[in-house]
């Protein structure tokens, strides 16, 4: 885009709602496809699915009793997850008392959400 300095306002204002338009097809789409998703739920979708989360949960059970720790980088990159799939699951894990979560520990990061996909970003 050119940038004409006699009309900025009028030029951020052109820039803002085509961010905007981009922001909402996007939108649109993902709705779409939650949509096309939701509508192919069938029972045996379902079952795949908790078949799958049963899977990842015996990981992290044995990567508990394995090492008697949980590291969601390490084992999510090892099973292809990301790290918030893996902390997630653990945080369902304890509520169910499958496994007890004794300590937390956080360090600063970058500050990317790393959960949003690259096209929103």
């Amino acid at each position: 885009m050119n940038i004409d300095i006699k009309n900025l306002e009028d030029q951020d204002m052109r820039q803002l709602v085509k961010s905007l338009e981009l922001v909402s097809a996007r939108i649109f789409d993902s709705v779409v496809r939650i949509s096309q998703l939701a509508a192919s739920n069938t029972p045996e979708m379902q079952q795949l699915f908790s078949q799958w989360v049963a899977c990842l949960s015996d990981t992290i059970i044995s990567s508990v009793e394995k090492e008697g720790a949980l590291y969601p980088d390490e084992l999510a990159r090892n099973i292809g997850v990301t790290p918030a799939t893996i902390i997630s699951l653990a945080l369902t894990l304890h509520r169910e008392g499958r496994i007890k979560i004794t300590e937390i520990k956080a360090e600063p990061a970058s500050g990317d959400n790393t959960e949003i996909c690259g096209c929103m970003k």
